[in-house]
């Protein structure tokens, strides 16, 4: 596996590890009943909401890409994961600004949409790797077999 492989598989851990830092600052903040570092009240909900559910989603897509022997990501899961830190990022940037609440309304569902579909796609090639993996093993035993009652002939 090359370094671009490894960094590729591990940036989803990794932001997910920022996304529910800064969901359980947002959680922090409530519970103190000091939000004014929360500007917004869109602030209010990525930060208790959206960042710590794409931090679960991020962390179960990683999980299902390590089931694949070798863990990969193929071309079309990195588009998606390029997608979904594009819309992070457009999600955090516009939670400063108040008068953007109707964007967050419209980005959030995208988000979810794009992390769902992720996702699905992660886990169909993962179970499409393992079977051909174990039909894979399983003709190798099949061979072994064949030799094996060859040589006891």
């Amino acid at each position: 596996m090359t370094i671009t492989d490894r960094l590729w598989l591990w940036s989803q851990p990794v932001a997910a590890v920022v996304a529910a830092a800064a969901g359980i600052v947002a959680w922090v903040l409530q519970l103190s009943g000091d939000v004014s570092a929360l500007p917004t009240l869109q602030a209010l909900i990525t930060g208790s909401f959206v960042l710590p559910g794409l931090a679960l989603s991020l962390v179960i897509n990683h999980i299902t890409v390590t089931l694949r022997r070798p863990p990969h990501l193929t071309i079309g899961e990195k588009l998606l994961l390029v997608i979904e830190f594009v819309v992070v990022v457009a999600v955090v940037a516009i939670t400063l600004t108040p008068d953007a609440l109707i964007l967050g309304y419209l980005l959030w569902p995208l988000l979810i949409a794009v992390a769902g579909l992720a996702f699905g796609v992660m886990a169909s090639n993962t179970l499409r790797s393992r079977r051909v993996q174990r039909g894979d093993e399983e003709e190798r035993v099949d061979d072994a077999v064949v030799v094996e009652s060859d040589r006891v002939a």
